[in-house]
């Protein structure tokens, strides 16, 4: 499995607190059948988590993948960020400030949790219009998605991808997020599941869980799909492969 979305960095931001727990929750993803993943610290969040590009996030990267080798742990690290969507976003990609994942054409993008979807649509587009794929980050716990979740087919359509939390579909982050996350699974909505993960045991990146939820609920190939391949793809900058829509065995 791929997980393109966690916050393994130390000292960044709400997730990994520093090397020793980085380095635990590295263990625990490849122990769980991780095979590569991408760190994405917190980008563009005023006033908390900033992160623009730096000398500081890429030294605690490289620091990080030598302890992995030093450590023995047989987990590929790329580099990206979770950039929050501001008006500016796109201005400050042209200018080099935010990363795309492993340096390539998409880029994970997350919003306010009430954000009204005009205002979503006008970041994303702008970021398109300057030369990037948005990869939308948990849709499910948006609210007003959780109305309406009509625009995220629009969104695939376009050529963007939709990143969904492994913890929504365990109901982790509320009933209507739960919800969500399955409709917009069942619909084919969904170009990848990833861990968000934040810690060794609260949002953790094990991903097995997931995998078995998939693979039950739906089929292998699901799970290969949404955990492997396309993870692989954007990590590649490689067109994503559409789901189909899906039915619950």
């Amino acid at each position: 499995m791929i997980d393109i979305h966690s916050h393994i960095l130390p000292e960044l931001d709400d997730g990994s607190f520093d090397i020793f727990c980085s380095l635990e929750m590295a263990e625990i993803a490849a122990q769980t059948g991780v095979t590569a993943m991408v760190a994405t610290p917190h980008a563009n969040q005023r006033g908390y988590f900033e992160n623009y590009a730096s000398q500081e996030i890429t030294d605690k990267f490289s620091e990080l993948k030598r302890e992995l080798v030093e450590n023995g742990t047989e987990l590929e690290l790329y580099l990206g960020m979770e950039v929050f969507g501001t008006y500016d976003a796109a201005s400050l990609y042209r200018d080099g400030r935010i990363l795309t994942l492993n340096g390539g054409r998409y880029m994970l993008v997350e919003f306010d949790f009430y954000a009204d979807i005009q205002y979503i649509n006008g970041v994303l587009y702008s970021l398109m219009d300057a030369g990037c794929v948005p990869v939308v980050a948990h849709p499910e716990r948006y609210v007003e998605l959780q109305q309406d979740y009509g625009i995220v087919n629009c969104w695939l359509n376009d050529g963007m991808a939709v990143q969904v939390n492994k913890g929504s579909l365990a109901g982790r982050f509320g009933r209507r997020a739960k919800k969500l996350a399955f409709d917009l699974l069942s619909d084919g909505l969904i170009s990848c599941i990833a861990s968000d993960a934040h810690g060794p045991q609260v949002r953790s990146p094990n991903m097995s869980d997931a995998y078995e939820f998939l693979t039950v609920e739906f089929s292998e190939e699901t799970a290969e799909l949404l955990l492997t391949e396309n993870p692989r793809r954007i990590i590649n900058s490689e067109p994503v492969i559409r789901c189909q829509t899906l039915e619950a065995f």
